[in-house]
């Protein structure tokens, strides 16, 4: 264990040490995470104002609000840019260098995204969350359920994995075709509507509701989302972890045989 993390350690810095060159980029981006999330903020007042009763598919307005801050945020920690990365090692070529190297590709992009959400859960996620946990306790005298807490750090974990399969999959789509980005643009659309995302997945009809649970896209928002706000709880809780778990090692097993196959084939773009 020690030589694995004194061969990886040094790239999560590296990703850390980047942010903080070019930190400003990294701002703006969020930027617009949070004009949609105070987009989405006004729209489910604007559907609550409207609303015959006070709940909504099990949810009330300060329900939505957690939701919606929640999801988001958990989305933004997880995030990573693995996809982007293999595809442009694939076209620039370095990718055969990477190959050569004394260390395991796939590690090494692992702990690239250890990089980034270390960078997200310190600069973005810990700092938000303090100011709707406060937000929340003087608006609704709530705070965080400890064991709650715990299980939905269990699932974020989980949702990490997840995300970061997900992502090595797609960017190895640069293995076998040149213009990789629309595959990585059309992933990002449907996953933001089959996580939960931009709107909970328990506003879907029954049927539509049943296959997202056990996609693997559930896991990534809406699983540890349902969890933190208490939504999820008991043996319910511990059956999506499970989900989750099992999604893991599957994305797991078919990134290492779609790995094998891509490297046989490997084609150098440029560079």
């Amino acid at each position: 264990m020690n030589r694995l993390l004194r061969t990886y350690l040094p790239f999560t810095k590296g990703v850390v040490q980047g942010f903080m060159a070019y930190r400003a980029n990294f701002y703006v981006y969020i930027l617009g995470d949070m004009f949609q999330t105070v987009v989405l903020l006004y729209i489910w007042f604007a559907i609550f104002s409207s609303a015959s009763g006070n709940t909504i598919q099990g949810f009330t307005f300060d329900d939505m609000i957690g939701y919606v801050v929640m999801s988001t945020l958990t989305s933004l920690l997880i995030a990573n840019d693995v996809h982007w990365d293999i595809a442009q090692d694939v076209q620039s070529g370095s990718i055969a260098m990477n190959l050569i190297k004394p260390v395991n590709y796939q590690v090494l992009k692992f702990f690239f995204a250890l990089g980034n959400i270390f960078i997200n859960l310190t600069f973005l996620f810990l700092p938000l969350w303090g100011g709707y946990t406060i937000y929340d306790y003087f608006a609704n005298g709530a705070l965080p359920d400890l064991s709650m807490l715990l299980f939905y750090i269990a699932s974020v974990c989980l949702s990490a994995l997840i995300l970061f399969y997900i992502n090595f999959l797609f960017g190895l789509a640069a293995f076998f075709v040149e213009y990789v980005f629309g595959f990585i643009f059309a992933k990002e659309a449907i996953m933001r509507l089959s996580s939960g995302q931009l709107i909970p997945l328990a506003f879907f009809p029954a049927g539509i509701l049943a296959a997202f649970k056990f996609m693997p896209f559930a896991g990534l928002v809406y699983t540890p989302t349902m969890i933190y706000l208490g939504k999820y709880a008991g043996d319910d809780m511990l059956f999506h972890i499970a989900i989750q778990g099992t999604w893991v090692l599957l994305l797991a097993g078919v990134t290492q045989m779609i790995w094998l196959r891509a490297v046989k084939r490997l084609t150098i773009l440029g560079g």
